[in-house]
């Protein structure tokens, strides 16, 4: 599953009828130039123009792009981040609005998925946070937060990253509270928090007793501090619940290798790599060579 696959809302769409007002040539605020901004315009106030356009959507590879309509007679000027618009012919008076005080938050997250899906990782982290401002960082739609923390980790902000995973484990509508904990705890692993790490992925079982993402994620936990049969434990306690856990079997595979078997990584990565489990009495098989072979390590 790509990155943000869950949380997709569709394609954004301008739902206003698109004509040409000319648009500047610059974005304003860039380098001190562009048109002075106004809070009225054509007899219209900032607040009574959010209320008027409220609900309309623009896709973000369209800009800029000029829009007009509508019985109040405005026209618009759509960017990445926010608007210009007019009323009543009075182009002289530009209004500069936000897109979050107007979008609908799944359009916002249409354009967060929009700029990640294409690697611009920077893009997509302004439009998630205004995503979170237009929730007034209320303790709802966790999807948004973790989301915002998926982001801020590709972009190396490991302690936003966390933040944005624990505030969506508070969040009161969060329906994956393990996986949430689990992100929460990897990017305390990477901040060398072991031990919130380690409490961390505990929590995580607490919430959801058979979450296999925990039980998995302790295993690498383990392998990393070099606990190897601890990993090793836990790796195959996820495939006795579900054997068709993938990922439990690349791992095993590469622990295998680790300690020196020369029978066990290529059955192990076949599973992996062709998606098709092993019999449950090969896992077992596995399970008593890999004791062996911790045993054997603990001698030397």
């Amino acid at each position: 599953m790509e990155l943000f696959d869950k949380f997709k809302k569709g394609n954004p769409g301008a739902k206003a009828e698109n004509r040409t007002p000319a648009a500047p040539k610059k974005q304003p605020d860039q380098d001190g130039e562009g048109p002075a901004l106004y809070e009225e315009s054509g007899g219209v106030t900032r607040t009574q123009a959010v209320e008027i356009i409220r609900g309309l959507s623009f896709a973000p590879d369209q800009s800029p792009m000029g829009v007009a309509g509508g019985a109040q007679d405005y026209g618009l000027i759509a960017y990445p981040d926010f608007i210009l618009i007019f009323f009543n012919q009075d182009k002289d008076h530009l209004m500069k609005i936000e897109k979050r005080e107007f979008m609908p938050l799944e359009c916002m997250m249409a354009h967060v998925d929009f700029y990640a899906s294409r690697g611009d990782f920077v893009a997509a982290a302004n439009c998630v946070m205004q995503a979170i401002e237009g929730n007034h960082r209320e303790l709802k739609n966790w999807n948004i937060y973790c989301v915002a923390g998926e982001i801020f980790w590709r972009l190396r902000e490991i302690e936003m990253a966390r933040n944005m995973f624990l505030t969506a484990y508070k969040c009161e509508d969060c329906d994956q509270k393990a996986h949430v904990l689990c992100q929460a705890a990897a990017t305390s692993c990477i901040l060398r928090d072991l031990n919130t790490g380690y409490g961390l992925y505990h929590k995580a079982l607490e919430e959801e007793p058979d979450s296999l993402e925990a039980l998995h994620d302790l295993g690498g936990f383990h392998w990393d501090v070099g606990e190897l049969d601890k990993a090793a434990e836990y790796y195959f306690s996820v495939l006795k619940k579900d054997p068709t856990y993938y990922a439990s079997y690349e791992e095993l595979s590469n622990l295998f290798r680790q300690l020196g078997d020369t029978v066990w990584p290529g059955p192990f990565m076949t599973s992996f790599t062709q998606k098709r489990p092993l019999p449950p009495d090969q896992l077992a098989a596995a399970e008593q060579g890999m004791l062996s072979l911790l045993a054997r390590q603990k001698k030397q």
